[in-house]
């Protein structure tokens, strides 16, 4: 039996039109000599800047002038994109988004991970097609424990993990001598009408814990929703720790838009007072 662990790659994320956002910023009111300056204060992190784009947007607060009713505008977009964070402007974090391959995670995870429907799209390895030579299990934080680590491993995670691999071994024992009868009696040969049927049928048997994987797209204010919930020390092992990778690119990426949270996942309230 293989046992893997999760792993997190960064596929896309927004790409800023920026020759385009100069003639809207135009169209916008801004004036030709101001243009250059304007264009300037964007973030270099192009979701960042089309975070604060389009929070300027909503209030023609580009420069002073263009809405009579703001004399003032903030001109460092670090200091804007925080201030919409702290008074809570939600959507204009949904204009940017990030996708990720997440890879090596249980059903256990992919149950956990696909209840965020809002502000995600999720694309994920289908049991019902895919067949598998070996079953692939993945191994959850607490079963890597060492007794000489400052965690430790005491009796009950023991019996569990000796549980869950005696499980996880019946049942690659079992799905592997069902899947060589089949193949001695044609399976091979079989439409994949009945090819999805038999194995859509055999996954029945599978544990959650088997290996899968996916592409996770989310736009910023799901992805910061995803973080709080699920970086939480209380939530379940396997998501906290794909939930923190997730966390430490996304700090590297837009330090502006998730810079708000340690690296245990935990908001600084005081990140935008300083």
């Amino acid at each position: 039996m293989k046992w893997v662990r999760p792993k997190v790659t960064l596929l896309a994320g927004t790409m800023l039109y920026r020759t385009t956002v100069f003639e809207y910023l135009r169209e916008r009111g801004v004036v030709e000599e101001r243009l250059a300056a304007v264009m300037k204060t964007l973030s270099s992190v192009d979701s960042e800047a089309l975070v604060g784009l389009a929070g300027k947007r909503c209030y023609l607060s580009f420069e002073p002038g263009i809405n009579p009713n703001v004399k003032r505008v903030r001109a460092d977009y670090e200091e804007h994109l925080g201030h919409m964070l702290e008074v809570g402007h939600g959507s204009v974090l949904e204009h940017a988004n990030y996708t990720f391959g997440i890879e090596g995670v249980s059903r256990v995870f992919t149950g956990e991970m696909n209840r965020h429907r809002a502000g995600m799209a999720i694309s994920e390895g289908s049991m019902r097609f895919i067949s598998f030579d070996e079953l692939v299990m993945v191994e959850p934080p607490s079963f890597r424990r060492r007794p000489d680590s400052p965690e430790g491993m005491d009796m009950y995670d023991e019996i569990v993990r000796d549980a869950v691999k005696s499980i996880a071994d019946m049942a690659e024992t079992n799905y592997l001598a069902a899947i060589a009868e089949l193949r001695t009696l044609g399976y091979d040969s079989l439409p994949m009408e009945r090819k999805k049927q038999l194995t859509s049928a055999l996954r029945r048997g599978i544990p959650m814990g088997i290996a899968t994987g996916g592409v996770w797209t989310g736009n910023v204010r799901a992805l910061r929703h995803i973080i709080t919930m699920r970086a939480d020390p209380a939530a379940e092992e396997e998501i906290r720790e794909v939930a923190l990778m997730i966390l430490a690119i996304l700090r590297s990426e837009a330090p502006t838009l998730f810079g708000d949270f340690d690296y245990e996942g935990r908001p600084q309230a005081a990140f935008w007072k300083r």
